[in-house]
């Protein structure tokens, strides 16, 4: 039997220690075997086959496992919770990028309207496009026609130059014979042809054939651009000047 206090080795009947007396307790010492078995309990000191040792590193172990389980759980916890602040932010922004756009886009018909009016307001106030001079404007030549028949009228035509086409001009021809009108010569308003003539037809047929007209070219005012008398033969046909 091994003393408990001082480890010398008792008879197994013994008492107390041969060595320092201590009174042996079977309950607390174990019969040694080998140089690796159980030594008895002594001031705290456990043996390997000691369970409370083994199960205070269970305790301690398992509790820094819960610890380091509770730490990630918080730190993806924290992530979720970041990530959702950040899609609902970026959400919250296109959300309202996309409200602006709508506005934007529904204003543009009050800002196309506008334009619409703007534009209109400049048509109306721009003026037209300026047409050639016609001050300029001479009778460079012409012709009569006269048909053969009482019923015919006859028609004069002048040429003033194609520069001119599409001007809005005046004229009148006063036809007579023997110095005795066939007309009144009333002004009518005409427009110069692309070919850069006017024509007019006589107002009536006449009873007889003209020997004389005085042709007279106005703006589109009544102002006389150019006059031209011409001496007719009294006949049918077309006859130039």
């Amino acid at each position: 039997m091994i003393c408990p206090e001082c480890g010398a080795e008792n008879q197994d009947s013994a008492k107390f220690c041969k060595q320092c007396g201590t009174s042996l307790n079977p309950v607390a010492t174990m019969k040694k075997t080998n140089s690796d078995e159980s030594r008895p309990i002594k001031s705290g000191i456990f043996n390997e086959n000691n369970s409370s040792p083994s199960s205070f590193e269970a305790k301690g172990s398992g509790g820094d496992n819960k610890n380091l389980i509770i730490i990630c759980l918080t730190v993806i916890i924290c992530a979720v919770l970041i990530a959702g602040g950040l899609i609902f932010l970026s959400n919250g922004s296109n959300n309202g990028n996309d409200s602006s756009d709508v506005g934007n886009s529904i204003s543009l018909p009050d800002n196309s309207v506008n334009q619409t009016d703007d534009s209109q307001n400049q048509t109306d106030t721009e003026p037209a496009p300026k047409k050639s001079s016609v001050s300029d404007m001479k009778i460079l030549s012409g012709s009569f026609t006269t048909g053969s028949s009482l019923s015919d009228k006859t028609w004069c035509s002048v040429y003033v130059g194609e520069k001119y086409a599409g001007e809005d001009v005046k004229i009148s021809v006063l036809y007579s014979r023997d110095g005795s009108d066939l007309n009144q010569g009333k002004i009518v308003p005409k427009n110069v042809g692309s070919d850069g003539t006017v024509s007019v037809p006589s107002a009536d047929a006449f009873k007889y054939y003209p020997d004389h007209a005085l042709v007279t070219i106005y703006d589109s005012n009544g102002n006389v651009l150019d006059t031209q008398e011409v001496i007719m033969s009294a006949k049918s046909g077309t006859q130039t000047f």
